[in-house]
């Protein structure tokens, strides 16, 4: 008893390092997953060891080195190798994101309590206590350790995007009608333009983008500094030599192009991983009383702050089974943000009434507004339609597919 009241500090000691862990050397999960990798397990060897010689009367010495073996065989073959493929493969999304931790909270366990139970019935292989004792001693002191991981882990994740803010359907939100969406479609790679509100997906071109950095980006035109152009920057083998591929040109439209694309020299336009800091405003929200920030970690997320109250907010998703950085925001009419999730969730938050939703999948999203929209009465339909060639917005024809 004296020794595992020795232990325990020196466990305590180890979930505080995550939780005070700066985040410029890192984010508070990744040194929980350090230190759970490295030194954690055989902290957790030697309290399961003593738990055993305690409760089950087995050799203390020889049980904490099993156990410390244990552990470290069950952490980086269930948990790093075959929970990592697991967690890797499930369709999480924004909707189902919660469940899914959840579910792998319950898969994990069961991955522990199954690859350790050969090291504890080896312990017990001279006790002649049998299969029920066995398996009684390896619940009791896998529940007891796993408790205790998933404390150290929990400390260090954040959550807040579904415990401080309600997910909801894109109908439930109020969003602005005269934003469209210029986006990379993430099945198949080609651009698409569609209504913030889902209506009126367009195959804009063929692009067969196929790398998770590629995004698109507004610059302003040659022709005209008034007017934009639509530019896709996909990833080459070259990191350092991104591919720049003109999409739409001389548009006149309201943008809200990133400061990094100001830069005179295409190859240092800089792809999704590193789209963070200060929000650009869209339109009307140049002069609004929020202000949106996203950090580089996905623990850093988006932050929002209203000047004329001091109100401050923030929300992010980093666990040990998932974790989404907030990249390519834009901060749009009505206070509303469009922003990416992860690789390919394209997004929408209500600060006012801290509710975020799911518009589509997709990757590096460009909102605009058109300056003179068109007169739905003045638009071809039916068979006027039919050679699937349409306008960009004011500016040169494009052609496109109606989806």
């Amino acid at each position: 008893m004296n020794r595992t009241t020795r232990v325990l500090p020196l466990l305590l000691g180890l979930l505080a390092v995550p939780h005070q862990a700066s985040a410029n050397a890192g984010t508070p999960l990744l040194w929980a997953g350090m230190i759970h990798l490295t030194v954690g397990n055989a902290v957790i060897g030697v309290v399961e060891g003593l738990l055993l010689g305690w409760w089950f009367g087995l050799p203390r010495a020889r049980a904490i080195a099993v156990m410390i073996v244990a552990n470290y065989a069950s952490a980086w073959l269930g948990g790093v190798l075959i929970g990592g493929a697991i967690a890797g493969s499930l369709p999480t999304d924004l909707n189902s994101g919660w469940r899914w931790l959840w579910g792998m909270v319950g898969i994990t366990y069961c991955l522990t309590l199954l690859l350790e139970l050969p090291f504890v019935a080896w312990l017990f292989r001279a006790t002649h206590g049998g299969l029920n004792r066995i398996l009684r001693a390896s619940l009791a002191i896998q529940s007891v350790s796993y408790l205790l991981l998933f404390g150290c882990y929990w400390m260090a994740s954040d959550t807040s995007l579904y415990t401080q803010v309600k997910v909801v359907r894109a109908s439930d939100l109020s969003l602005p009608q005269s934003v469209q969406i210029y986006y990379i479609d993430s099945s198949d790679g080609h651009i698409y333009q569609r209504g913030i509100r889902g209506s009126g997906n367009r195959k804009i071109m063929e692009l067969h983008s196929a790398d998770v950095n590629d995004r698109l980006f507004v610059r302003s035109s040659d022709a005209n500094p008034d007017r934009w152009d639509l530019v896709a920057r996909l990833e080459t083998r070259d990191r350092r030599g991104p591919k720049v591929v003109p999409i739409l040109t001389n548009m006149d439209v309201d943008a809200a192009p990133d400061w990094r694309t100001v830069r005179a020299d295409p190859t240092k336009y800089p792809g999704t991983s590193v789209i963070f800091g200060s929000v650009s405003p869209l339109g009307s929200a140049a002069t609004s009383p929020w202000e949106f920030r996203t950090g580089s970690y996905p623990v850093q997320g988006l932050r929002a702050a209203r000047r004329a109250t001091g109100e401050n907010f923030h929300f992010s998703y980093e666990t040990p089974f998932g974790a989404w950085a907030v990249r390519n925001a834009v901060h749009l009419p009505s206070d509303k943000v469009l922003f990416q999730l992860g690789a390919n969730q394209i997004c929408v938050f209500d600060p006012a009434s801290r509710r975020v939703a799911l518009l589509w999948r997709g990757r590096g999203p460009v909102p605009i507004i058109e300056r003179h929209p068109p007169n739905p009465a003045d638009q071809p339909t039916g068979s006027d339609r039919s050679d699937g060639a349409a306008s960009r917005p004011n500016g040169r024809s494009t052609r496109v597919t109606e989806e």
